[in-house]
Order: structure tokens, then C-alpha cells, then sequence
């Protein structure tokens, strides 16, 4: 068993204690020398390689210096959206807890052949903007395949559609080719995206999990003479590998161009479908990167009670009365919501404007599933008022 690369480096491998684990995992792991190079624990046993790198990232994570320079990559972020936002643009900002586990990176290369992705700085596990900015981007065209206005969007001879369109706010959200008619003719433009998307980091040190696939045509596949079909009697090969451990809290962090209001819903409505629906990282299509978005009480109205045990005085303006019935409710109480709140907007609510707050609240408060069947049962009155 040997670390690679120079003495130095070996020996600093076998003293590492406290450090970056993105160093350590991508340049300093064991290998077996005895078994090709093989990547080992510190025992040299290489079916145990990934529960070692567990091991070793736990005895790391709880380093004070570590969790300082998380707190100062969050504060950082922070004061970078500050200086956004007083020159005009608008700021998104979701927090999101992890339901099932998270991969980022399986695809990285790594001795171990599936490598993670860690914050090359401060060595633990975050979604580059990249990725978050990809996955908002698939979300929204799915809301645009879903979406009543699906046939302007379409070439309807490849059955695909046609980002390019200005309607779409694919180019305007994400940048790229945009048509533009001028003098008559038709002509393509690049443009730059309006949506800035920030690196999304955990709210503190995450805890690694392993957890293991399990290929049972290994050998099908690895045969280059065709001669073993796929068959049950074939061994599984057990891969393990490292992911972020349900319950991790992220933050995500977008940011719209001043001047571009009209994107905030959009975006908005994309990153919950993403993070609630389509998932992040790999292997989302069976369960993995799922997130439930935490939903802070973001209506701030000064509710009174005459004395303890009274019920609560709400005010006479009949959009902050829908509100704070809102608030007061459970986000899983749909039928409440329904009857008590979508109901009455028609009855109570004099111009759209008061309608769509409503119905935008409603959103934020039971999430894109929920609205949807709401919706869906009001034969897509709210989606109407939003649009």
C-alpha cells in the first residue's frame, strides 16, 4: 500500500488531519500497490476504499476552520446579492432540504471511478452554478411543454421546441440565440442571459453517506467476444460511492436583471419544479437529489389578539384578510386553501393585480405539485390570472 506521487506528498498524505478533503480525495487516497494501484483504505483493503474516505472526511469536518470558511463563502454570496440589489435587480433565494441523497459529480474522474464534486477552496460538497443554472433550464422547458401556449412554441415538423423564440424566455433567462424580425426579414442574435446563478452551499458542514449500485451484467458488458448474454446468473458487481446525506439544508441563490421583473415568476416557478420534481445531480430518474424547499412565512402583517385565546382580528383590506388566512394554514391543508381562500377571490377581489398576489402566494406556500392540483380543480383559474 502506497500514497502517490513524491515523498513529500506521501508523507503528507499520512499526517493529514486537517485540511481540504477535495485535496486529500483527489490527489492523496491510498492505493493498493499489490492489486494494479488499486484505490485501498490505510490498511491496504480495497473493498473498504469508500468507507474510508467516510471515515476520513468525518474526522475533517468538524475543524472550526472549516466551518468558518463556509460561513465567510455564505457571507460572501450575501453581500454579492446586496450590491445587486441596490443597483436594481431582483434576488431569488431558496433554501431547500435534502429528501434523498445527493451525486454530484459521479461522473468526475477518480481513481476509484466515481469521483464526487467538492469545492475545490474549502473541500466540501456544493452544485456549481453550472449545474443549478441547468437544471432551472430543463425545469423551464418542461413548464413550457406543460403549458397551454405549447403550439407557438413548436416546429411542429421535428416535434421539438424552438428555443429560439423570444416567448419561450429561454435566451432572455439563459442566454443564447435569440430571433429577432427586423426590416421584414428574420435574423438570429446572440444574447446574454438576464438570470445570474450562484454556486448553491450547504448552511453548514454536510454529512457524507455511502451508498452502493449494483450491476448484475458486468460481465455482459465487458465481454468484447459476445459470447455472455445478460442472464440472472451472472455475479453483481457492488460499486459504492459517496453522496450528501438527506436532511442537508442548501441555499440557492439567483439573481434577475434589473429591468426584468417579468422573469422573476418564471424563474422562480422553474426552481421549485427542478429542486421538488426533476431532482439535481445523477441518477434523479430513480429517486436521488430530491429536495422539499422550506417555505419561510414571507407575508409580514401584524396580526393582533384581544387576549389569550381570542381569535385573531384580521384587517378589512381583503387581499392582507387572504394573507393572513394563508399564512395561518398548513401548506398540506389544499381542500382549506380551496374552499377558503381561491373561492373567495373572485367574490372579494377587485383587480387582477390582487388576484395574482394571491394566487403567487398560494404557490409559494404549497409548492408546484400542490398548486398544480389546486389549479387543475379550478379548471386552471390561477394559472390564467398569472399569465
Amino acid at each position: 500500500m502506497f500514497y502517490p506521487y513524491n515523498n513529500q506528498l506521501q508523507t503528507t498524505a499520512k499526517s493529514f488531519k486537517n485540511g481540504n478533503f477535495s485535496l486529500w480525495f483527489n490527489k492523496l487516497i491510498p492505493l493498493n500497490n499489490e492489486n494494479k494501484c488499486k484505490p485501498c483504505d490505510d490498511q491496504g483493503k480495497d473493498n473498504e476504499a469508500v468507507r474510508y474516505y467516510e471515515s476520513f472526511y468525518n474526522r475533517i469536518k468538524n475543524n472550526v476552520t472549516l466551518k468558518n470558511l463556509l460561513a465567510e463563502k455564505q457571507k460572501g454570496q450575501q453581500q454579492f446579492c446586496e450590491i445587486y440589489e441596490k443597483a436594481g435587480y431582483k434576488i431569488i433565494n431558496f433554501k431547500a432540504a435534502l429528501k434523498s441523497p445527493l451525486i454530484t459529480g459521479i461522473g468526475q474522474p477518480h481513481p476509484n471511478e466515481v469521483g464526487m464534486v467538492f469545492d475545490h477552496t474549502i473541500g466540501i460538497p456544493y452544485i456549481p452554478a453550472s449545474s443549478v443554472k441547468g437544471i432551472v433550464r430543463f425545469a423551464h422547458i418542461l413548464e413550457l411543454i406543460e403549458s397551454e401556449n405549447l403550439q407557438q412554441f413548436l416546429n411542429k415538423e421535428k416535434d421539438a421546441i424552438i428555443e429560439s423564440i423570444p416567448e419561450t424566455k429561454i435566451p432572455t433567462i439563459f442566454g443564447g440565440d435569440a430571433d429577432e424580425e427586423k426590416e421584414g426579414k428574420k435574423k438570429t442574435k446572440k444574447l446574454k442571459g438576464k438570470v445570474i446563478f450562484l454556486d448553491a452551499y450547504p448552511t453548514k458542514v454536510p454529512d457524507l453517506h455511502v451508498d452502493i449500485m449494483n450491476p448484475h451484467y458486468g460481465q455482459y458488458y465487458s465481454d468484447d467476444e459476445n459470447k455472455i448474454p445478460p442472464a440472472d446468473y451472472l455475479d453483481p458487481t457492488p460499486i459504492k460511492f459517496l453522496t450528501v446525506k438527506p436532511g442537508t439544508v442548501f441555499t440557492f441563490k439567483a439573481l434577475i436583471s434589473k429591468d426584468s421583473d417579468f422573469l422573476l415568476q418564471p424563474v422562480k416557478t422553474a426552481f421549485q419544479i427542478a429542486l421538488e420534481e426533476e431532482g439535481v445531480g445523477a441518477k434523479t430518474s430513480v429517486g436521488y437529489g430530491r429536495f422539499e424547499i422550506q417555505r419561510d412565512d414571507n407575508i409580514k402583517v401584524n396580526v393582533t389578539k384581544e387576549k389569550p385565546g381570542e381569535s385573531t382580528v384580521l384587517p378589512d383590506n381583503p387581499v392582507k384578510k387572504m394573507l393572513i388566512k394563508l399564512n395561518l394554514l398548513k401548506n398540506t391543508e389544499t381542500g382549506r386553501i380551496l374552499g377558503e381562500i381561491v373561492n373567495n377571490m373572485e367574490k372579494e377581489l377587485k383587480t387582477i393585480e390582487e388576484k395574482a398576489e394571491i394566487a403567487r402566494a398560494i404557490k409559494e406556500k404549497v409548492g408546484i405539485k400542490e398548486f398544480k392540483k389546486i389549479n387543475k380543480k379550478k379548471d386552471q383559474y390561477l394559472s390564467k390570472i398569472l399569465d
